[in-house]
């Protein structure tokens, strides 16, 4: 695990309320608050799709996409949110994106544990943490330093300044 200080709060923001580059992370949950608390919990309500949607294999979470123009609308305004996080879980194909090059791809197609990043805005901050759950338990921590090392690889080709 990870935490790092964004320091290019609006080109950060831009990435991930304009533009596609998160749309392929899952989002587990979000919480903004401005006027009113919203939240999203990530997990798709299969019963609300009928039976045509349903047999396009539809994820259990919604994809970041499927939300952002929702989130955006939102938070647009004159007013900073008084809070914002953002839970997402990498997708198969985004965790392969970000860990190509990184020496642990391979590693993660075997093994395949869960990645994420939350991201989080409060009392003018913005703050990114990466982490990871496997699905067994192991001391090795060599994916982990991997996934941590491949996102802060990923923050610089966005060219996105951090403090880590």
């Amino acid at each position: 695990m990870l935490s790092f200080k964004i320091n290019d709060i609006k080109i950060t923001m831009a990435h991930l309320l304009l533009k596609e580059t998160f749309d392929e992370f899952f989002l587990e949950d979000s919480k903004v608050v401005t006027f009113a608390t919203f939240e999203i919990n990530g997990k798709r309500n299969l019963n609300w799709y009928d039976d045509d949607e349903k047999e396009n294999q539809l994820s259990a979470l919604l994809y970041w996409r499927e939300a952002r123009g929702f989130l955006f609308d939102y938070i647009k305004g004159k007013k900073t949110p008084e809070y914002m996080k953002f839970s997402l879980k990498a997708s198969r194909e985004a965790a392969e994106k970000i860990l190509e090059g990184s020496g642990v791809l391979s590693r993660y197609l075997s093994e395949q544990p869960d990645m994420y990043l939350q991201i989080k805005y409060e009392k003018g901050e913005l703050t990114m943490v990466t982490g990871i759950t496997h699905r067994e338990f192991t001391m090795d921590k060599t994916l982990d330093r991997g996934w941590d090392d491949a996102v802060r690889e990923w923050i610089k080709t966005l060219k996105i300044s951090v403090d880590a």
